[in-house]
């Protein structure tokens, strides 16, 4: 089963973002075996997409900084608000992930709500 899924952004404050599939693994353990290319994106956050782990909430969008060696710093997560835009191209990429959503810790209404926001073109 896979546990995350990232999505490679074009975005001044983010490198992309890391969905989160399974509700059930420990988030440390997973992100600290995510790495990127050295110094590539200096300055730059990873947003982390909690949803199917916490809920539609404040607490569904986490940034965590980028260290020069490509890692992620796992001391520096801050939940944040993401404009608009990143949150549509999140939802988009959990309805790429239908079965997961379905299975997931969601309320049945919650999950209609990301099935169908938005259209897969």
């Amino acid at each position: 089963m896979e546990k995350l899924m990232f999505y490679e952004l074009n975005h001044e404050k983010y490198i992309g973002i890391i969905t989160i599939l399974d509700y059930e693994i420990r988030l440390s353990n997973c992100l600290a075996e995510l790495s990127f290319s050295p110094g590539a994106d200096n300055g730059k956050k990873v947003i982390v997409d909690l949803a199917l782990k916490s809920g539609l909430n404040q607490y569904r969008f986490v940034d965590f900084a980028v260290d020069k060696n490509g890692e992620i710093i796992l001391n520096s997560n801050q939940y944040v608000h993401i404009t608009n835009e990143l949150e549509s191209i999140a939802n988009i990429l959990l309805q790429k992930k239908k079965d997961m959503v379905l299975n997931s810790i969601l309320t049945d209404s919650k999950k209609a709500e990301i099935l169908n926001m938005y259209s897969i073109t």
